[in-house]
């Protein structure tokens, strides 16, 4: 979920195949590819042998205000494994005067006490997502490795979860069930109205919270939670928007840094129009993966001789010609090209929910409309009502705003680039005459910061390779390795990422630049 177009959500949030695990039940493979496939530990490995550089030059941004003094966090048992506390962070940090808001943590302690190296802070992505779900998680998130030697401390940050969780609005359908494309002036306008109208109620409703949940803040948070869990330097293991948080935190406070892994990382230096333009491409790939790998399988729903390609742009326009109603869905929308098009989204982030939008695709050429809400559905609120208000408010701050893009003409430039998808990339504009001002997303480099891994996908749909390459690029000593599958976020998905990873974080072995590690399975 990198920025605040409707179906653009580089974050874990491909929810439409089940219910989010508590505790340490099993992780719902569609928000952690490949974890069922994690392998054994190669070693538990010692306390080091490749010692990362993290003295260095100071930050190219202004350096960060102390903030207030840490809290002292309490920890409570609330799980199996599991710990609970609150952190009182300061609302605005260069300004105390603007009052408190408390964090919600969650820690799982390492396995092996004796063999522990200190924390792990860790975030599973959004904007939006409440960040103690992957402490939750932990077991089957993770390596055994990691959680011999780490203690996992997610939490929720600033605007999502039990930390001031925004609410916008009641009902998400007037801003996503509606047509998504911005092909000529009238229908710019429409998408423009229905943002300055959530907006509106955004300002209403969370007006108070808006002007400080921006990146930059949460990023400062992470520095108060080292502090307060009295860490000289701590590392970092951020997932999809996580790798973008940890960009940003560790560019802020470098001498901190022990360690940090973004995996399924976005370009975050780039613009609004150039960032969406990198998503459409990278869905649209994996749309024409999807398409080629039914036109080879006869028992697929579309088959259609080989053709599964007609049979999806014929419901596609179908639906825009004539939505389909739902009778057993009263008060819902019709299902429309918005509707379908976040419904196509939500099963691009890994192969194995594929056979969905083939299966949803059919039962719409038979006038059956349910199983693309349903998809529609458990995408928007797999998170919660409110995950996707506080991904816009986010993103809204962090980009300060799109006001003066050029919608129609942005339009035309995505067909182009994307025959399928690029029609819907432009979406709501939701940061139009958004009411709260806050610190634009700073320009990230990781100076003085030391080694940084980025993890890139091949067929990541929403953080495309390219981006994280740029995103390695940017960083000073930023290092690529790159993992060959289809899926979003490459962590788990073999024995070769997994032990990069693991041994980088463990033991501060960086990988080789050049490193590919194939897929298993």
């Amino acid at each position: 979920m990198r920025r605040a177009a409707p179906f653009l959500l580089v974050g874990l949030l491909a929810a439409a195949c089940g219910s989010v695990p508590s505790g340490d039940a099993r992780v719902d493979s569609t928000r952690f590819p490949g974890a069922a496939e994690r392998s054994a530990p190669a070693t538990t490995g010692g306390s080091g042998s490749t010692t990362a550089t993290t003295a260095g030059s100071t930050a190219t941004t202004k350096p960060p205000t102390a903030g207030a003094p840490a809290s002292t966090l309490a920890w409570q048992s609330c799980g199996k494994k599991l710990q609970c506390a609150t952190l009182t962070v300061p609302k605005d940090y260069d300004d105390a005067s603007k009052g408190t808001l408390d964090l919600f943590l969650k820690r799982r302690p390492a396995d092996r006490k004796a063999s522990r190296i200190g924390s792990l802070l860790v975030n599973p992505g959004g904007p939006g997502v409440a960040g103690t779900e992957l402490a939750d998680q932990a077991s089957a998130a993770f390596g055994p490795d990691l959680l011999l030697r780490f203690d996992i401390v997610g939490w929720d940050p600033r605007g999502t979860g039990k930390s001031g969780e925004v609410q916008c609005v009641k009902n998400l359908d007037p801003y996503f069930a509606i047509d998504q494309s911005a092909e000529d002036a009238a229908e710019a306008k429409a998408l423009v109205d229905a943002a300055k109208d959530f907006a509106a109620q955004c300002g209403k409703n969370a007006g108070d919270l808006l002007p400080y949940i921006s990146t930059e803040a949460t990023a400062r948070d992470m520095d108060s939670i080292r502090r307060a869990l009295g860490e000289d330097k701590i590392s970092y293991f951020g997932f999809s928007y996580g790798s973008e948080l940890g960009a940003v935190w560790a560019t802020l406070f470098p001498t901190t840094v022990r360690a940090v892994v973004l995996d399924g990382a976005s370009d975050v230096n780039a613009d609004f129009a150039e960032d969406l333009k990198q998503q459409t491409i990278g869905l649209e790939r994996v749309l024409d993966s999807l398409l080629a790998d039914c036109a080879r399988d006869r028992s697929c729903p579309i088959y259609n001789n080989g053709k599964p390609g007609e049979v999806y742009d014929r419901v596609m326009a179908g639906l825009d010609a004539t939505p389909l109603t739902v009778p057993d869905a009263p008060g819902r929308p019709p299902v429309n090209q918005g509707v379908a098009s976040i419904a196509v989204t939500s099963v691009l982030y890994t192969r194995d929910t594929w056979p969905l939008i083939t299966s949803a695709i059919a039962e719409a050429e038979n006038g059956n409309g349910k199983p693309l809400l349903d998809l529609y559905d458990a995408y928007l609120t797999g998170f919660g009502q409110h995950a996707f208000e506080a991904l816009i408010a986010i993103r809204c701050i962090d980009t300060g705003g799109q006001e003066n893009t050029d919608l129609v003409a942005l339009d035309k430039e995505l067909r182009a680039i994307a025959p399928r998808l690029g029609q819907f990339a432009i979406g709501t504009p939701f940061c139009t005459d958004w009411p709260a001002k806050g610190k634009v997303e700073p320009k990230v480099s990781g100076k003085g910061a030391g080694p940084i891994v980025v993890v890139g996908t091949t067929g990541d749909p929403v953080t495309p390779i390219e981006a994280s390459a740029n995103l390695a690029k940017s960083l000073e000593q930023g290092v690529l390795l790159t993992v060959q599958a289809e899926q979003h976020t490459g962590y788990g998905t073999s024995a070769c990422v997994d032990s990069a990873v693991d041994g980088y974080l463990i033991r501060l072995e960086v990988p080789e630049a050049g490193t590919v590690c194939k897929a298993s399975g």
